[in-house]
């Protein structure tokens, strides 16, 4: 499935330079997480320049590949891979302590955004919207 989807966004990509394709089977590899400039950096640090992850960062941000999401207790900038079939329409929670990104099960999610339109006229955007809190993991002393 990860070769499809990385063929059919290399196909309608605006600028597919061997570079932005590393990144983007780097975040292919990573579709239920959300990584810093830093961590592609390190990790494509042999093939890719930082200047050239920064560029392309704003450029898949821009075209909608990748959405930017905050990660961690110290909330640095990350980014998520937002065209993976995986995410789409979900609702994302990710860890303050750990930094774990998961998805909203449906069941919770139904009621949550039922309340929000009732209550207060307010649609989600599914696909854009990640909160946070503390995992059970970490809620239960394990980190």
């Amino acid at each position: 499935m990860n070769l499809r989807i990385s063929r059919k966004l290399r196909e309608t990509m605006s600028y597919a330079t061997e570079q932005r394709k590393l990144i983007l089977d780097y975040f292919i590899g990573k579709t239920d997480e959300s990584v810093t400039a830093l961590e592609i950096a390190e990790a494509l640090s042999s093939f890719v320049s930082k200047s050239a992850i920064y560029r392309n960062l704003a450029l898949m941000e821009k075209e909608g590949e990748i959405v930017r999401v905050q990660k961690g207790k110290d909330r640095a900038v990350a980014y998520r891979y937002a065209a993976s079939g995986k995410c789409a329409g979900k609702i994302h929670i990710s860890c303050l302590r750990c930094g774990k990104t998961e998805h909203v099960s449906a069941e919770a999610a139904a009621p949550f955004e039922r309340a929000l339109k009732e209550k207060d006229g307010f649609s989600l955007s599914r696909g854009e919207c990640l909160l946070y809190g503390v995992c059970k993991d970490c809620a239960g002393g394990g980190k």
